[in-house]
């Protein structure tokens, strides 16, 4: 797997996951889940924007047609060819929950296919795959990056970048947030100018003083190192401004509100 590396500091170089080393490898970089069913394509997603084509292979006819194909699929959710789970997916209500699209396309935490791939509080039955093993992060990843880029008919579509999921992990005194693009990032156009950390205390908020970056394929690291013990929240910017702007490796302006216009800030709020 191709690899992208961007270590930085804004008070001076630090090491990224210095701490405990939990969550690392013996190289000292995050480790990504390998339980799940099934693998990544060998036609990589993290290498390349995920399309309907390399879900269909790898996921939906891989996984899913243990149960959802033919004309007695459950709920009627036919996965059994690209056509069909285009046709049966975005823009589908999902008849559990009406108010909400199997896919929104556009919007992953909308979208009730991810709600039931993550087995979410909200999701009326089971999750699935029903009875599992379940998919990995990195599968559900995909998904969500394919959802996130408009979950496009053909190829990897023309909706602006965006962060598909965001997370957090804490550890003793340091907190890793990790940021999972729509599609890979130009590495080149990270900068301490673009990111912004901050903690939010009783007293009001105060800027993060030390912190790394590390960019490996479509998943960005913040490591945060010497959170403050009185620290209630961390806030991650991503100034998004036309003079430090974050650029997809198509040139493309990442799209930080999601209004699917090229630009504009993300913000990102865990609570420690």
């Amino acid at each position: 797997m191709k690899s992208f590396f961007l270590l930085l500091a804004i008070t001076g170089l630090t090491a990224c996951g210095a701490g405990s080393g939990k969550g690392l490898n013996d190289q000292g970089l995050p480790t990504s889940s390998s339980k799940g069913n099934g693998s990544a394509s060998s036609s990589s997603a993290s290498e390349n924007a995920v399309t309907l084509a390399q879900l269909q292979q790898n996921i939906f006819g891989a996984i899913c047609t243990n149960c959802h194909t033919g004309a007695n699929a459950p709920r009627g959710l036919r996965l059994d060819s690209e056509e069909n789970s285009y046709a049966f997916l975005v823009n589908r209500t999902a008849d559990e929950i009406p108010t909400l699209m199997r896919v929104n396309p556009g919007k992953p935490d909308d979208s009730y296919l991810i709600k039931k791939l993550e087995g979410s509080a909200d999701i009326v039955g089971a999750r699935m795959p029903l009875g599992g093993p379940y998919l990995s992060q990195e599968q559900i990843d995909q998904v969500r990056s394919w959802i996130a880029n408009g979950a496009p008919r053909n190829g990897t579509g023309s909706a602006t970048t965006k962060v598909a999921r965001a997370s957090a992990q804490k550890s003793d005194s340091q907190v890793t947030v990790d940021l999972h693009f729509s599609r890979p990032l130009q590495f080149e156009t990270l900068s301490p100018e673009s990111i912004s950390v901050f903690y939010n205390n009783l007293d009001g908020q105060k800027t993060a003083a030390d912190f790394s970056l590390l960019l490996i394929d479509q998943i960005l690291y913040i490591t945060v190192s010497d959170i403050p013990p009185q620290a209630i929240q961390l806030e991650v910017l991503i100034n998004n401004s036309a003079l430090y702007p974050l650029l997809d490796q198509e040139q493309r302006g990442f799209d930080g509100d999601g209004d699917e216009n090229q630009g504009g800030g993300y913000s990102y709020v865990y609570s420690l």
